[in-house]
């Protein structure tokens, strides 16, 4: 595909600014989570592991390499189960207490697969 390392580099600018909104609401204790604030839980700051992999999947959809787009495979690989492992960890409910879950959420998920779509679509030129 001829703009799939394009499309793979704005997916994951979105899924930074996807970080950044409400991911839970959890209204009993009235704290909103982000990936970057985690207000007074114990989820941590999971938006920041994301934009780590994400600055370095950045950086390899950039490089024209055949070996770099193979590791940039297992990167994206990475980013869908960190968005997984979010989405099990700040979606559970917890001693009664469910928290709403918000659109950023299933974002941060389907932007992780689509970044990975686009890993397998690299355009090289052959010789």
């Amino acid at each position: 595909m001829k703009h799939s390392q394009t499309i793979g580099i704005l997916l994951t600018l979105l899924l930074f600014f996807c970080t950044t909104q409400p991911l839970v609401i959890i209204e009993s204790r009235n704290w909103v989570i982000t990936g970057w604030d985690a207000g007074a839980s114990n989820f941590g700051q999971s938006g920041k592991f994301l934009f780590y992999i994400g600055i370095l999947a950045i950086v390899f959809f950039a490089i024209p390499s055949i070996n770099v787009k193979r590791f940039n495979m297992a990167w994206a690989a990475l980013l869908v189960a960190w968005s997984f492992r979010n989405y099990l960890v700040l979606s559970a409910c917890a001693m009664g207490e469910c928290p709403q879950k918000q659109w950023a959420l299933y974002a941060c998920i389907v932007l992780s697969f689509g970044i990975l779509i686009m890993t397998f679509l690299p355009k090289l030129k052959t010789k």
